[in-house]
Formats: C-alpha cells, sequence, structure tokens
C-alpha cells in the first residue's frame, strides 16, 4: 500500500487455523499419534508459520492434489511396518489424497463434496478434538472385536 506515492505498508491474508488445532495435535500426541505433518496447497511463508505454531513435525507446501498424493506416499513409505497412515482434509484438492491414504478422514462441517465422498470417515463438525474422540472409539472397537473372536 502506498500514500502519496510512498510505500506505507502491506495488507496480508492468510488463513487460520481451525479453532483447537492447536490442542488437537497435542492430544493427538497424547495418544501415540507420531508423525503430524502438514501438506497443503498455500504459499511456503504462511505454511511454515502455521507449522510451527501448531507443532506438526513437518511440512510441505504450495502442493497440488497429485503432488499431496506423492508427499502422502512418500511419508507412507518412510514410516514404520505396520503403521497405519490417516490423512485428513476438507477441500476438493484433498480428495485424491483421502482415497490413497490408509484412511482418509474429511471433516464435513465445511467441506467438499469430493472430499466427504473420497473420505473413509467423516466428521460431521470441523472440531479438531473429534478426531482423537474417533482414534478412541476405533481402538475401543477393535478390542471388542479381538475379544470376540478369541472368546
Amino acid at each position: 500500500m502506498a500514500i502519496d506515492g510512498k510505500y506505507a505498508g502491506k495488507i496480508t491474508f492468510a488463513d487460520r487455523p481451525k479453532e483447537g488445532a492447536e490442542e488437537g495435535i497435542s492430544l493427538l500426541r497424547k495418544e501415540g499419534v507420531t508423525g503430524i505433518y502438514l501438506l497443503t496447497g498455500d504459499k511456503d511463508a504462511p505454511a511454515k508459520e502455521l507449522s510451527s505454531r501448531l507443532g506438526f513435525d513437518g511440512y510441505k507446501s504450495q502442493l497440488l492434489p497429485a503432488e499431496k498424493v506423492s508427499a502422502l506416499e512418500g511419508i507412507m513409505e518412510g514410516g514404520k511396518k505396520g503403521k497405519t497412515v490417516a490423512f485428513v482434509g476438507d477441500g476438493v484438492n484433498d480428495a485424491p489424497a483421502l482415497s490413497r491414504a490408509d484412511v482418509g478422514i474429511a471433516m464435513g462441517g465445511v467441506g467438499s463434496d469430493a472430499a466427504i465422498e473420497a473420505a473413509d470417515a467423516v466428521i460431521m463438525t470441523d472440531e479438531p478434538s473429534k478426531l482423537i474422540e474417533a482414534i478412541r472409539i476405533s481402538r475401543k472397537t477393535k478390542g471388542i472385536v479381538i475379544q470376540n473372536i478369541v472368546f
């Protein structure tokens, strides 16, 4: 922005993280989730700042949908054998990665129809804390299934 032809400053627009995102990541770590990454189509500077502020283990920015899939596959290949990789997204650009992940989770509150259709699970609100609830329910369910098989 300029005033009388002289530089006066700039205005920057950036997405804000979902309310409760920082707490959600902290709770994921307490549940034993490791390797939490940010894969985004956003520019590098805001992605780097967001990754640092929220405590991600790493980030990749300026990704097109196919590049998100490639980055996700790199994470999947680089991880420990037997570990499940989940991808959480809400936009049409996330749909290919949602379908490629071991578990694709769409945030359905403002999620696109394409993301919801491609996902294995849909969280109907945009509360990141619901991810923890879903993990706890799935672990409990898995325990009950194993008990039933054994008995």
